[in-house]
């Protein structure tokens, strides 16, 4: 975020899941970057104001080398009534690792091939 590296500083895992709609994290991980995007906790969703949507950072995934950039028009999203929340979610994944889930958000922006018989994905820029 900002050209700082928030998270995983030594690296870490990532899931894509085209089964969550949500980025889910590690607890601590995601509570510093809904602090650092000003939401604020409103029963079981991050809120921030609407109006501050075009000033928030991207935030960036760097996997394998390559950035995937994650900006706030994609982070944000809005509720029934027309409140903005953040799409980043606590992982019920083990807190001792640094497991990013990188569910329909992430992925609306990214282009996705599951190579099964290589056990690998290739992503690309959505157009």
């Amino acid at each position: 975020m900002r050209r700082k590296v928030i998270a995983c500083s030594g690296g870490c895992e990532a899931v894509v899941d085209t089964g969550v709609s949500m980025i889910k994290g590690p607890k601590t991980l995601v509570d510093n970057i809904q602090k650092l995007i000003g939401a604020t906790l409103r029963g079981f969703k991050h809120y921030v104001s609407c109006s501050a949507v075009d000033t928030l950072p991207s935030i960036t995934f760097t996997i394998n080398g390559i950035n995937y950039r994650v900006p706030a028009r994609a982070y944000i999203l809005k509720d029934s009534r027309g409140c903005c929340y953040s799409s980043f979610q606590e992982t019920t994944v083990s807190p001792s690792t640094e497991t990013w889930i990188l569910g329909d958000v992430f992925l609306r922006l990214y282009f996705s091939v599951f190579d099964r018989g290589n056990d690998r994905i290739g992503l690309a820029r959505a157009v």
